[in-house]
């Protein structure tokens, strides 16, 4: 930016000495200059007022500015309406019908406030013959219906003022109709008023590309100024002008602002009566906005620039999508492929926060209940429809709602003896969620940054900044609403969105996109249990087609039966792909011909679910001599020649079943492990090799178990290997492999490891001292789930914790953090509850 220097920068001590000098200059016999001279006091009065006026004068780059944003086209944003869907009740015994004419006004009951809000229904509604209500929606406005704006006077640049400016904007496409008396036959839309014929002319953002004959204006509707096309060099008109001596009318409306976003069951008293009716709006009126300030709208003239009204960079995206709708305050726009690895070339994606009015913030305080309710599809497809009018050719936009993760502020504040320790509490409670807020507070022009981590130097300098009576902060800590930190049952990584995992548990689905620093939780299934979470194999084989983004979700119900979810966004969006009365224990994914399918170890046998629409579950017949036979466990893999094969564990010691020809019906043999509880599969992929793990699980808490079996895939026979050697954990849960090395979850022994490529491979326990939580002095409580990766996770009902170094593991989620708060690029921070201790330096 230029720097703009003072037309003067003087000041009031600058105009008295530069008197003095003068004086002491051309009067020598004035010798008393002191404060207490008349003639001083007369300087001092005269360089008062000097200065005032300079000040006056230094404001004129101030005011040029703003005209030239004017002569640019650039206005302030007019107020937004709130609206309400109100409900029209019978009071009376009539059972006949009642009609709701358009423009009926309904105010709030009235209060202390001798003018309560009002608003009017600008569309129809009938209560039908035998029928108890009807619901038709408002807005906090009222409507101008024909205000004469003056006479045509067939020359071009001619500028009409509305009297009761600013405009209110609804949103409704036809909230502004400006009409010409008609000078012969109409051919075009018309409307009556007072017996003439007002033909409608078409409000327009540009004169440009029209032609002589096209009638069109320009509104802007928080001066409430019409203006015709302009006469151009060479005495061109873009545009037709309204004939001389013709009447010109405008259909309008007025009101809105933030006082529209009344509370639920506030509008009940109809102001145009409708005998045998009541009405209420059920649900609380939102959408109001107040005009736009001067200085917002100076800091937005450059972009309106820049974009022209469409959307090429980013920066056009996000400044289209606050400009086309009140009810977004902020948008982030970005290239989905450079972020999300399921994205197509061309895609672009805003993300969306709600406008939120200062009277819903006491305090500045915002929970994410207060964003949710106001995110509302309506106004994101809107604004998708506006961008996408709008968008170069050959890019694609999708519009989404911001996700939110909530982080209180826990900490110590010690300051002076003389301060008040209660209202520094509060001015530093203020601050933080000021500070920490999606949307603009005093405390942030634009509110927290996309993707912004939070860290304790953050925190250290809001506390030491905001207040002058600090002394120190201390045991400053992050408290989180939602972590994987207790109760996971299944970990995950997605093969192909780097540094992406998924951890579930309870009715929760967690997802961290930064190897684990941190997660968010990115969906929940009530009255569902997650058991386990699946994402789309990824493989150099071929016969594995790539599906980025996708994941599936299997959860069971306390009511017996099972859930699958699917979603083809690395969880963003869901979708419930099938409910089953059978209990579903594992998920395997599986390509076919014509689509991919889920297959679906169940407790009555195996299944199979398209994910092709309409699909139901088909059950597979495994064993024909026992058809409804129950399996712990299912793996698919992928042969080196694209071949797929199906592994099963099945219940009650009845071993191993296996398919090498993509698991169709009667193509599985039992493959041994009569008499062995197998509870869980894991298959590992060694160079050319397939070896499929098993392992075991023993009903003696007692006893350390078997461990597992391994054996080698497509070849001749099937010939299994018993893996006990060093095996203490009891159950193994589960299997994952890293570099040849691999990895087991166990019942008691925490997570075991093994070198599959030693001569005699033996499994090794962690010691007690390696981070795993503890049972009692010498047995670790159950890890019910391990992946491996990039890393290495491993779940239970302690929450979720990583190999942090060779046999060290730390907690990867906890609620309760020291240091930093991380969150994924399209997300934003939320102020929880914070508890900021303040004491006196002299406290103990």
């Amino acid at each position: 930016m230029i720097p703009v220097p003072n037309l003067d920068d003087r000041r009031f001590d600058d105009l008295v000495a530069e008197a003095r000098d003068r004086v002491r200059r051309s009067c020598p016999d004035w010798t008393d200059l002191s404060v207490h001279d008349p003639g001083v006091a007369l300087i001092e009065a005269f360089a008062y007022l000097t200065e005032v006026m300079l000040y006056r004068l230094n404001r004129l780059p101030e005011k040029a500015y703003l005209e030239f944003l004017n002569l640019l086209g650039v206005s302030r944003r007019p107020p937004a309406a709130a609206w309400a869907e109100l409900t029209f009740t019978r009071t009376g015994a009539e059972t006949g019908r009642i009609a709701i004419p358009a423009g009926t006004r309904v105010a709030a009951a009235r209060g202390a406030d001798p003018q309560p809000v009002l608003f009017t229904t600008t569309v129809p509604a009938v209560i039908a013959e035998g029928e108890t209500e009807t619901r038709v929606r408002a807005y906090h406005c009222e409507l101008v219906d024909g205000e004469l704006l003056g006479l045509g006077t067939g020359l071009p640049g001619l500028v009409l003022r509305a009297d009761r400016a600013p405009l209110a904007n609804t949103g409704e496409p036809l909230e502004v109709l400006l009409g010409v008396q008609a000078t012969g036959p109409v051919t075009g839309a018309a409307r009556e008023h007072d017996g003439r014929t007002f033909e409608i002319w078409q409000r327009v953002e540009t004169f440009a590309g029209l032609g002589p004959a096209d009638r069109a204006y320009l509104l802007d509707p928080a001066a409430g100024t019409v203006t015709f096309a302009p006469a151009l060099d060479g005495g061109t008109v873009p545009g037709a002008v309204p004939a001389a001596h013709r009447e010109i009318r405008l259909w309008y409306r007025v009101g809105g602002g933030a006082s529209g976003n009344v509370a639920a069951n506030t509008l009940t008293a109809l102001r145009d009566q409708i005998p045998g009716v009541r009405v209420t709006n059920a649900e609380a009126a939102r959408g109001g906005r107040d005009i736009e300030q001067v200085d917002a709208a100076a800091r937005r003239g450059p972009y309106e620039l820049f974009s022209l009204h469409r959307a090429v960079t980013a920066r056009d995206f996000e400044l289209l999508a606050t400009a086309g709708s009140p009810a977004v305050a902020r948008a982030r726009a970005f290239t989905r492929a450079s972020m999300w690895s399921f994205a197509r070339p061309g895609e672009v994606e805003v993300t969306l926060v709600p406008y939120v009015p200062e009277a819903a913030r006491p305090g500045w305080r915002l929970p994410v209940a207060a964003l949710a309710e106001r995110q509302l599809d309506e106004v994101r497809l809107h604004t998708q429809a506006d961008l996408d009018r709008r968008r170069a050719l050959g890019t694609s936009v999708t519009t989404t709602w911001a996700r939110y993760k909530s982080v209180a502020v826990k900490g110590r504040v010690v300051v002076g003896r003389q301060e008040d320790v209660d209202a520094v509490r509060r001015r530093i409670h203020d601050r933080l969620h000021q500070t920490i807020s999606p949307l603009p507070a005093p405390a942030t022009v634009e509110g927290w940054s996309f993707g912004e981590p939070l860290r304790a130097s953050n925190v250290y300098r809001i506390l030491e900044q905001a207040e002058p009576g600090v002394r120190y902060v201390d045991d400053v800590r992050f408290v989180l609403e939602h972590a994987p930190s207790r109760d996971v049952s299944s970990i995950a990584a997605d093969g192909y969105q780097p540094g992406t995992w998924y951890a579930g548990g309870g009715e929760q689905v967690f997802r961290s996109t930064n190897d684990g620093e941190g997660w968010e939780l990115v969906t929940v299934f009530p009255g569902e249990v997650v058991r386990q979470v699946v994402p789309a194999p990824v493989s150099d084989r071929p016969g594995v087609v790539a599906r980025p983004g996708a994941v599936a979700v299997v959860t069971n119900s306390d009511e017996g039966g099972s859930c699958v979810h699917v979603s083809a966004d690395l969880g963003e969006t869901w979708r419930k792909l099938t409910e089953i009365d059978a209990v579903v224990l594992e998920a395997a994914w599986i390509d076919r011909e014509e689509s991919v399918s889920l297959l679906l170890a169940t407790d009555v046998g195996l299944y199979e679910m398209s994910l092709l629409d309409g699909a139901v579950p088909l059950q597979i017949i495994v064993d024909s001599k026992d058809q409804d036979r129950g399996f712990n466990s299912v793996r698919t893999f992928v042969s080196e020649r694209g071949v797929w094969g199906v592994a099963l564990a099945a219940e009650t010691t009845y071993g191993v079943y296996l398919s090498t020809a993509g698991g169709r019906q009667g193509t599985f043999a039992h493959v041994g492990l009569n008499g062995v509880d197998t509870r869980a599969l894991s298959v590992q992929l060694d160079g050319p090799d397939t070896i499929l793990w098993v392992g075991t699980g023993t009903t003696d808490p007692r006893k350390p178990g078997k461990g597992c079996y391994r054996a080698r895939l497509f070849e001749a026979d099937v010939r299994w290997q018993e893996m006990s050697a060093g095996w203490t954990g009891g159950t193994c849960w589960g299997l994952d492999f890293v570099d040849g090395t691999a990895y087991a979850a166990s019942q008691s022994g925490g997570v075991l490891q093994l070198d599959t490529t030693a001569a005699t491979p033996q499994w090794e326990s962690p010691s007690v001292n390696c981070g795993l939580p503890l049972r009692d002095r010498t047995r670790f409580e159950p890890v019910r789930t391990i992946a491996g990766g990039s890393h290495v996770f491993a779940g239970g009902n302690r929450g979720t914790h990583v190999l942090a170094a060779p046999g060290r593991w730390r907690s990867a989620a906890d609620t309760e953090l020291r240091q930093l708060v991380t969150i994924p690029p399209t997300w934003l921070l939320v102020s929880g509850e914070h508890d900021i201790e303040v004491v006196t330096e002299d406290a103990p």
